[in-house]
């Protein structure tokens, strides 16, 4: 629902009333409030956004307590003078290109804990996988006196030449989350994806795995999944064992989201299970472990494999990367790589107010956040009759 400059989504994981109280803030920290202008009132903002009266409220009464806006008597609420408005910081952006899942969710809370420690409001934008909104977006950021940006970018853009934007004197400082690309000058957190992909390696050895296999959709040059494949090679090496060539599927820079690989597990028809089990059916024998690039790629390897009768793990073991919710509620719970997302946005907001409050300004600096080992039931020793073929 839109109203006023002000668009809802009833189907987020955000919740409404930070949904309303980002977007209020950033219409009158960007001036495109101005002094004096009338707030709709709790029963437009209800009626319009099919939102509750609650909800209403709770997003004005925060406002309000942060000097942004003042209730006069009898005649509504107003945004506040300039001279109000200038005991606060001007905000972080946050912006990512999904905002339907907890990871998103997460990252946010992490910003948002050192982001109000700092004195510093933040609103959020979500550029729902669409490049050139992405763009738009950005570009807005330039007007709209933000004090710097927390950045999750599309592949899109990250390889374009748009990125060469970010480190203009006139954008304001921007730290990179989860990605980075060549040609960004700018301070970046990740998980640590080498150490990460490196512990599966060693889980599936030890197990006594020896033919394990690397499969990705065609991000492989992705910063992340790159330090995924390199760990690979680095680790099947360090074991005494021979790294295969990565098993690809799908177009180049195709990511696949949470939505897109649920809805394919749940079609017993989907193109790309379709693909992964050609992938499977021609590689029978040659590997008994599979290590995905993530877990949502795992999830279509899993319908792939009972596509197939491939028992998981009974016949070929299979790893994730990411330790999304569902993974751990499948009725073959995922052996995958857990990030902090939590971590990852407090550690990015920090390295940000510290680069717009003059504490730092060195060169790009690079945060690995720690990674954790779940292991859960899609590993297991290989089974004996497909060890033996494959040696």
């Amino acid at each position: 629902m839109k109203y006023h400059d002000i668009e809802i989504h009833h189907d987020n994981v955000i919740p409404l009333h930070e949904q309303l109280t980002n977007q209020i803030r950033q219409l009158i920290l960007s001036r495109r409030w101005q002094t004096g202008y009338r707030v709709p009132s709790e029963t437009e903002l209800q009626r319009r956004l099919s939102i509750s009266r609650s909800t209403v409220r709770h997003s004005l009464q925060t406002i309000e307590i942060e000097g942004l806006i003042e209730r006069v008597a009898g005649r509504g609420t107003f945004v506040s003078p300039q001279r109000e408005r200038d005991r606060i910081h001007s905000p972080l952006a946050f912006m990512v290109i999904d905002f339907d899942h907890p990871q998103q969710r997460e990252l946010l809370r992490g910003a948002e804990s050192a982001a109000r420690e700092a004195g510093y409001p933040v609103f959020f934008c979500n550029s729902d996988f669409d490049p050139v909104e992405e763009r738009r977006m950005l570009e807005q950021l330039k007007h709209d006196q933000v004090a710097g940006v927390l950045l999750w970018m599309s592949i899109e853009n990250g390889k374009s030449d748009f990125v060469a934007q970010l480190s203009e004197p006139d954008f304001p400082p921007v730290t990179m989350m989860d990605r980075t690309f060549e040609g960004i000058s700018c301070d970046y957190v990740a998980s640590d994806n080498y150490h990460g992909a490196t512990r599966v390696i060693e889980h599936l050895v030890e197990l006594g795995h020896e033919h394990i296999a690397f499969l990705s959709c065609g991000i492989l040059d992705l910063a992340p999944i790159a330090e995924r494949y390199r760990a690979y090679q680095d680790a099947m090496h360090n074991a005494g064992l021979e790294p295969m060539a990565p098993w690809m599927f799908g177009a180049p820079d195709q990511e696949i989201y949470s939505e897109m690989a649920l809805r394919a597990y749940s079609n017993k028809d989907d193109s790309t299970v379709g693909e992964i089990a050609d992938i499977l059916q021609k590689n029978l024998g040659q590997a008994t472990a599979i290590v995905a690039i993530n877990d949502n790629v795992a999830l279509l390897v899993l319908k792939a494999a009972h596509r197939l009768g491939i028992s998981i793990p009974d016949e070929l073991s299979l790893t994730g990367f990411d330790d999304v919710d569902l993974v751990s509620y499948l009725p073959t719970p995922m052996t995958t790589i857990a990030q902090d997302y939590y971590a990852m946005g407090k550690s990015a907001a920090e390295l940000l107010i510290e680069r717009i409050e003059g504490c730092y300004s060195g060169p790009p600096r690079q945060v690995l956040l720690p990674t954790q080992l779940r292991v859960r039931a899609t590993t297991s020793v290989p089974h004996p009759t497909k060890q033996r073929l494959n040696d």
